[in-house]
Protein backbone atom coordinates (compact mmCIF):
# COMPACT_ATOMS: atom_id res chain seq x y z
CA UNK A 1 0.00 0.00 0.00
CA UNK A 2 1.05 3.28 -1.03
CA UNK A 3 1.75 6.06 1.55
CA UNK A 4 1.20 8.69 -1.14
CA UNK A 5 -1.42 10.49 -2.19
CA UNK A 6 -3.23 9.58 -5.57
CA UNK A 7 -4.36 13.28 -6.47
CA UNK A 8 -3.32 12.83 -10.25
CA UNK A 9 -4.16 10.18 -11.92
CA UNK A 10 -1.09 9.60 -14.97
CA UNK A 11 -2.09 7.41 -18.26
CA UNK A 12 1.03 5.98 -20.30
CA UNK A 13 0.72 4.86 -23.34
CA UNK A 14 3.23 2.80 -25.18
CA UNK A 15 4.42 -0.26 -27.39
CA UNK A 16 7.28 -1.73 -27.92
CA UNK A 17 9.54 1.87 -27.18
CA UNK A 18 11.39 0.26 -24.48
CA UNK A 19 14.11 3.35 -24.70
CA UNK A 20 11.32 5.68 -25.16
CA UNK A 21 9.18 4.23 -22.12
CA UNK A 22 12.45 4.59 -20.07
CA UNK A 23 12.38 7.87 -20.61
CA UNK A 24 9.05 8.82 -19.86
CA UNK A 25 9.04 6.78 -15.99
CA UNK A 26 11.98 8.28 -15.17
CA UNK A 27 10.32 11.91 -16.14
CA UNK A 28 7.63 11.10 -14.34
CA UNK A 29 9.52 9.57 -11.24
CA UNK A 30 11.69 13.14 -11.44
CA UNK A 31 7.90 14.93 -10.66
CA UNK A 32 8.11 17.63 -7.94
CA UNK A 33 4.65 16.62 -6.97
CA UNK A 34 4.38 12.86 -5.53
CA UNK A 35 0.24 12.50 -4.85
CA UNK A 36 0.32 10.82 -8.48
CA UNK A 37 -0.46 7.01 -9.64
CA UNK A 38 0.48 5.78 -13.12
CA UNK A 39 -1.81 3.59 -15.25
CA UNK A 40 0.82 2.12 -18.05
CA UNK A 41 -1.11 0.63 -21.00
CA UNK A 42 1.15 -1.79 -22.77
CA UNK A 43 -0.96 -2.02 -26.06
CA UNK A 44 -0.14 -5.33 -27.68
CA UNK A 45 3.65 -5.26 -27.13
CA UNK A 46 5.92 -7.99 -25.66
CA UNK A 47 5.51 -7.78 -21.83
CA UNK A 48 8.76 -8.73 -21.02
CA UNK A 49 10.26 -5.93 -21.47
CA UNK A 50 7.48 -3.13 -19.61
CA UNK A 51 8.04 -5.70 -16.98
CA UNK A 52 11.36 -5.46 -16.83
CA UNK A 53 11.78 -1.52 -16.66
CA UNK A 54 9.30 -1.36 -13.86
CA UNK A 55 10.66 -4.07 -11.92
CA UNK A 56 13.80 -1.92 -11.57
CA UNK A 57 12.12 1.05 -10.65
CA UNK A 58 9.72 -0.89 -8.30
CA UNK A 59 11.34 1.09 -5.05
CA UNK A 60 10.96 4.27 -6.52
CA UNK A 61 7.45 3.99 -7.72
CA UNK A 62 6.48 2.41 -4.00
CA UNK A 63 3.09 1.08 -5.55
CA UNK A 64 2.03 4.11 -7.46
CA UNK A 65 1.92 2.28 -11.13
CA UNK A 66 -0.40 -0.67 -12.42
CA UNK A 67 0.34 -2.33 -15.66
CA UNK A 68 -2.16 -3.21 -17.78
CA UNK A 69 -0.97 -5.68 -20.60
CA UNK A 70 -3.30 -5.35 -23.20
CA UNK A 71 -3.14 -8.84 -25.70
CA UNK A 72 -3.53 -7.89 -29.18
CA UNK A 73 -3.90 -4.56 -28.73
CA UNK A 74 -6.84 -1.82 -28.17
CA UNK A 75 -7.76 -0.87 -31.58
CA UNK A 76 -6.36 2.73 -31.57
CA UNK A 77 -4.53 5.11 -29.47
CA UNK A 78 -7.66 6.60 -27.65
CA UNK A 79 -9.25 3.24 -27.09
CA UNK A 80 -5.74 2.78 -25.00
CA UNK A 81 -6.27 6.08 -23.20
CA UNK A 82 -9.67 5.18 -22.40
CA UNK A 83 -8.34 1.86 -20.50
CA UNK A 84 -6.27 4.21 -18.57
CA UNK A 85 -8.10 7.18 -17.82
CA UNK A 86 -11.44 4.77 -16.62
CA UNK A 87 -8.79 3.71 -13.82
CA UNK A 88 -8.20 6.96 -12.59
CA UNK A 89 -8.25 7.49 -9.21
CA UNK A 90 -7.62 10.62 -8.75
CA UNK A 91 -8.84 14.26 -9.11
CA UNK A 92 -7.14 14.99 -12.00
CA UNK A 93 -6.27 12.88 -15.40
CA UNK A 94 -3.30 13.23 -17.90
CA UNK A 95 -1.71 11.68 -20.64
CA UNK A 96 1.91 11.27 -20.63
CA UNK A 97 3.08 9.35 -24.11
CA UNK A 98 6.06 7.27 -23.69
CA UNK A 99 7.74 9.36 -25.94
CA UNK A 100 7.05 13.06 -24.29
CA UNK A 101 8.27 14.58 -21.26
CA UNK A 102 7.42 17.09 -18.47
CA UNK A 103 9.49 20.17 -16.67
CA UNK A 104 9.80 18.84 -13.06
CA UNK A 105 7.44 21.57 -11.75
CA UNK A 106 4.96 20.82 -14.20
CA UNK A 107 2.00 19.01 -11.83
CA UNK A 108 3.17 21.33 -9.44
CA UNK A 109 2.24 24.04 -11.17
CA UNK A 110 -0.87 22.60 -13.05
CA UNK A 111 -2.47 21.94 -10.13
CA UNK A 112 -1.78 25.37 -8.44
CA UNK A 113 -3.41 26.56 -12.05
CA UNK A 114 -6.80 24.30 -11.23
CA UNK A 115 -6.75 24.90 -7.70
CA UNK A 116 -6.98 29.15 -8.33
CA UNK A 117 -9.59 28.78 -10.97
CA UNK A 118 -11.81 26.37 -9.80
CA UNK A 119 -14.55 26.67 -12.97
CA UNK A 120 -12.15 25.89 -15.35
CA UNK A 121 -12.15 22.15 -16.57
CA UNK A 122 -8.70 22.01 -17.92
CA UNK A 123 -5.88 23.25 -17.82
CA UNK A 124 -2.71 23.07 -21.01
CA UNK A 125 0.56 24.49 -20.59
CA UNK A 126 3.10 26.15 -23.06
CA UNK A 127 4.77 23.26 -24.71
CA UNK A 128 7.94 23.15 -27.22
CA UNK A 129 8.81 20.58 -29.68
CA UNK A 130 11.48 18.90 -29.67
CA UNK A 131 12.93 17.43 -32.61
CA UNK A 132 15.03 13.71 -32.15
CA UNK A 133 16.70 11.48 -33.91
CA UNK A 134 18.23 8.21 -32.80
CA UNK A 135 22.41 8.08 -32.88
CA UNK A 136 23.84 4.82 -31.53
CA UNK A 137 21.21 4.01 -29.33
CA UNK A 138 20.75 6.87 -28.06
CA UNK A 139 17.73 9.53 -29.46
CA UNK A 140 19.78 13.49 -29.57
CA UNK A 141 17.84 16.66 -29.77
CA UNK A 142 18.21 18.19 -33.04
CA UNK A 143 15.74 21.57 -32.54
CA UNK A 144 13.36 22.89 -31.01
CA UNK A 145 10.25 24.87 -32.06
CA UNK A 146 7.22 26.62 -29.75
CA UNK A 147 4.10 24.97 -29.64
CA UNK A 148 1.26 27.42 -28.49
CA UNK A 149 -2.23 28.22 -29.54
CA UNK A 150 -2.53 32.23 -31.36
CA UNK A 151 -3.04 34.67 -28.79
CA UNK A 152 -1.14 32.53 -26.09
CA UNK A 153 -5.30 31.62 -25.39
CA UNK A 154 -7.41 28.51 -26.15
CA UNK A 155 -10.08 29.23 -28.28
CA UNK A 156 -12.71 27.29 -29.82
CA UNK A 157 -12.41 29.15 -33.26
CA UNK A 158 -8.25 28.15 -33.44
CA UNK A 159 -9.59 24.90 -32.27
CA UNK A 160 -11.72 24.26 -35.03
CA UNK A 161 -8.93 24.89 -37.79
CA UNK A 162 -6.65 22.40 -36.00
CA UNK A 163 -5.68 20.69 -32.67
CA UNK A 164 -4.13 23.70 -30.55
CA UNK A 165 -2.92 21.48 -27.50
CA UNK A 166 -1.71 17.89 -27.23
CA UNK A 167 -2.00 15.64 -24.11
CA UNK A 168 1.03 15.38 -22.37
CA UNK A 169 0.27 19.41 -21.56
CA UNK A 170 -3.13 19.05 -20.66
CA UNK A 171 -4.11 18.44 -17.11
CA UNK A 172 -7.89 17.56 -17.04
CA UNK A 173 -10.76 17.30 -13.86
CA UNK A 174 -11.44 14.00 -13.65
CA UNK A 175 -15.58 14.45 -13.27
CA UNK A 176 -15.27 15.86 -17.34
CA UNK A 177 -15.01 12.28 -18.64
CA UNK A 178 -18.29 11.59 -16.93
CA UNK A 179 -19.67 14.96 -17.96
CA UNK A 180 -18.79 14.65 -22.01
CA UNK A 181 -17.48 11.37 -22.64
CA UNK A 182 -14.32 9.52 -22.87
CA UNK A 183 -11.79 9.30 -25.85
CA UNK A 184 -13.93 8.27 -29.09
CA UNK A 185 -12.12 4.40 -29.82
CA UNK A 186 -13.51 4.64 -33.12
CA UNK A 187 -10.44 7.09 -34.48
CA UNK A 188 -7.14 5.85 -34.98
CA UNK A 189 -5.89 9.40 -35.37
CA UNK A 190 -7.00 13.04 -34.21
CA UNK A 191 -8.78 11.35 -31.55
CA UNK A 192 -7.37 14.09 -28.81
CA UNK A 193 -8.28 16.56 -31.50
CA UNK A 194 -11.86 15.48 -31.27
CA UNK A 195 -11.89 15.04 -27.61
CA UNK A 196 -10.55 19.07 -27.00
CA UNK A 197 -13.50 20.30 -29.34
CA UNK A 198 -16.01 18.66 -26.59
CA UNK A 199 -13.82 19.58 -24.04
CA UNK A 200 -13.63 23.27 -24.75
CA UNK A 201 -17.24 23.54 -25.49
CA UNK A 202 -18.08 22.06 -22.43
CA UNK A 203 -15.92 24.81 -20.08
CA UNK A 204 -12.81 27.15 -20.00
CA UNK A 205 -9.48 25.45 -20.91
CA UNK A 206 -6.85 27.67 -19.20
CA UNK A 207 -3.23 28.52 -21.03
CA UNK A 208 -0.50 28.18 -17.98
CA UNK A 209 2.39 29.66 -20.05
CA UNK A 210 5.32 31.45 -17.80
CA UNK A 211 7.14 29.11 -19.58
CA UNK A 212 7.32 25.22 -21.16
CA UNK A 213 6.56 22.97 -18.61
CA UNK A 214 5.51 20.15 -21.69
CA UNK A 215 7.35 18.76 -24.24
CA UNK A 216 6.02 17.22 -27.23
CA UNK A 217 9.11 15.36 -28.98
CA UNK A 218 8.82 14.47 -32.83
CA UNK A 219 11.41 12.15 -35.05
CA UNK A 220 9.87 13.35 -38.44
CA UNK A 221 12.52 10.80 -40.27
CA UNK A 222 12.15 7.52 -37.98
CA UNK A 223 9.89 5.13 -39.18
CA UNK A 224 8.20 1.81 -37.67
CA UNK A 225 7.46 1.45 -33.51
CA UNK A 226 9.97 4.61 -33.09
CA UNK A 227 8.02 6.57 -35.56
CA UNK A 228 5.39 9.50 -33.78
CA UNK A 229 1.66 9.40 -36.05
CA UNK A 230 1.85 12.54 -37.23
CA UNK A 231 4.46 11.71 -39.43
CA UNK A 232 4.07 7.96 -39.93
CA UNK A 233 0.31 7.55 -40.16
CA UNK A 234 -0.03 10.96 -41.66
CA UNK A 235 -2.22 9.56 -44.51
CA UNK A 236 -4.99 8.38 -41.39
CA UNK A 237 -4.81 11.77 -39.57
CA UNK A 238 -6.02 13.49 -42.94
CA UNK A 239 -8.65 10.79 -43.67
CA UNK A 240 -9.74 10.89 -40.15
CA UNK A 241 -9.63 15.08 -39.67
CA UNK A 242 -11.93 14.85 -42.57
CA UNK A 243 -14.42 12.25 -40.89
CA UNK A 244 -14.44 14.16 -38.15
CA UNK A 245 -15.22 17.08 -39.55
CA UNK A 246 -18.18 15.63 -42.28
CA UNK A 247 -19.57 13.99 -39.06
CA UNK A 248 -20.23 17.53 -37.50
CA UNK A 249 -21.33 18.89 -40.53
CA UNK A 250 -23.34 16.17 -41.38
CA UNK A 251 -25.31 17.18 -37.79
CA UNK A 252 -25.22 20.40 -38.04
CA UNK A 253 -27.23 20.24 -41.07
CA UNK A 254 -29.54 17.47 -39.88
CA UNK A 255 -30.61 20.28 -37.52
CA UNK A 256 -30.23 23.16 -39.70
CA UNK A 257 -30.78 22.61 -43.19
CA UNK A 258 -28.02 22.91 -45.95
CA UNK A 259 -28.79 25.70 -47.04
CA UNK A 260 -26.38 28.63 -45.19
CA UNK A 261 -23.01 25.71 -46.10
CA UNK A 262 -24.33 26.16 -49.25
CA UNK A 263 -24.08 29.71 -49.79
CA UNK A 264 -20.55 29.94 -47.66
CA UNK A 265 -19.08 27.47 -49.69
Amino acid sequence: MSDYRERVSIVIRTKNRGDLLRRALDDVLAQTCTDWHVVLVNDGGATAPVDQLVAEREGAFKGRLEVLHVEGGSGSMEAAANLGAQRARGEFVVIHDDDDTWAPTFLDTMISALEADPEAVAATARTEIIFERLQSGVYVETGRAPFVPPAEMVSLYDLLQTNRFVPISLLIRRAVYDEIGWYDPTLRAVGDWEFNLRLIRHGRVIFVGERPLAFWHQRPHATGAASNSVFGESVEHLQFDRLVRDREISDYIDRNGIGGLLYLS
